[in-house]
């Protein structure tokens, strides 16, 4: 099988990778990189023979159809790239609607295009997130596929457009698309800016300085937000599942087992440091907190568990203990 994969570099787009290798030893990926990309995810993949990293930008429209007229064949596309910080996108609201709106209709035009050639006709995997609800009210959770959407951020706002879009190349020229609404997934290669990852950033670094303090530090925004959380390699398979059975046309939320707040979450890790407990203070940093916020994210993954047999297997006890792990080796 033939992938082509965009944001191949990032978190999700790394792991994906890595586990096509493993599941299928015929397959070979395609992966998008823009030159400004970091390496760090990638770079134990530069010696694999089935995988070959292509230079392009998808706001470079050109590129990419220089790119996609080299494949052979073409079998399913994961479209992962995006600006999926959404706190960076208060302070940089262009380039988020940018990269992830015309970003995103730049390659399914570009796909369109060559579909109608007769050249290629892949699936599309196409990774919305589950910020389109935006804050659904307590009577709407658990949150289904048809709750209304209602964009919180920029963030938000350039992933219901992203969704839209996908969805308007399926029904108007009938080209294989999915699309998922993932719930919160954490796991090893996280972003340090983001929640989880950063609170385990900040506990590592304190069990690593040579420095015995009274109190250790540990800056947050909101922890009353409520979420859903996934290990990264559940939400792996679920993308691959989805690709293997999920029905062309539909829109599926995906999201794991446990709820509970950041709070919560945060509370779990602290537990685990080598330092005790008590000795850590946690203090809001107003830089921390959004604008707005999306506070209430409970999924209803009943009709994607049915058609893909999928379920969470990981729990929020493996991912705070690979968090800390991740970061104990990178610090």
């Amino acid at each position: 099988m033939i992938y082509f994969i965009t944001g191949g570099t990032g978190f999700v787009g790394s792991h994906m990778i890595d586990f096509l290798l493993k599941k299928e030893e015929d397959s070979f990926i395609y992966v998008l990189k823009r030159w400004r990309s970091s390496n760090k995810n990638i770079k134990h993949l530069f010696s694999n023979s089935r995988v070959k990293f292509v230079e392009g930008d998808l706001l470079d429209i050109k590129s990419l159809m220089d790119i996609i007229k080299g494949f052979k064949s073409l079998d399913y596309v994961y479209h992962f790239a995006s600006q999926s910080y959404p706190a960076y996108s208060f302070q940089a609201p262009i380039s988020t609607l940018m990269t992830n709106v015309i970003g995103t209709v730049n390659l399914l035009e570009v796909l369109k295009n060559f579909r109608d050639l007769g050249l290629h006709d892949p699936l599309i995997i196409s990774v919305s997130s589950s910020e389109v609800y935006g804050n659904p009210t307590p009577e709407e959770v658990p949150i289904k596929e048809t709750n209304s959407i209602r964009a919180a951020n920029p963030y938000s706002i350039s992933k219901v457009a992203h969704d839209l879009m996908s969805q308007y190349y399926y029904k108007a020229y009938g080209m294989r698309i999915i699309v998922t609404r993932m719930f919160s997934h954490e796991g090893p290669r996280r972003g340090e800016v983001f929640a989880l990852s950063n609170f385990a950033y900040q506990i590592v670094s304190h069990e690593k300085s040579q420095e015995t303090k009274e109190n250790y530090l540990i800056k947050v925004g909101n922890l009353n937000s409520v979420r859903t959380y996934s290990h990264i390699d559940d939400a792996i398979y679920a993308y691959y599942l989805c690709a293997k059975k999920g029905k062309v046309g539909e829109i599926y939320n995906i999201g794991g087992n446990y709820t509970c707040t950041v709070g919560d979450a945060l509370e779990n890790m602290l537990s685990k440091s080598i330092i005790p407990k008590e000795k850590f203070q946690i203090i809001v940093d107003p830089l921390r907190v959004r604008p707005t916020d999306i506070t209430l994210q409970i999924p209803d993954c009943t009709k994607f568990k049915q058609d893909t047999g999928w379920s969470a297997k990981k729990s929020l006890d493996d991912i705070t203990n690979d968090l800390l792990q991740y970061w104990r080796k990178e610090l």
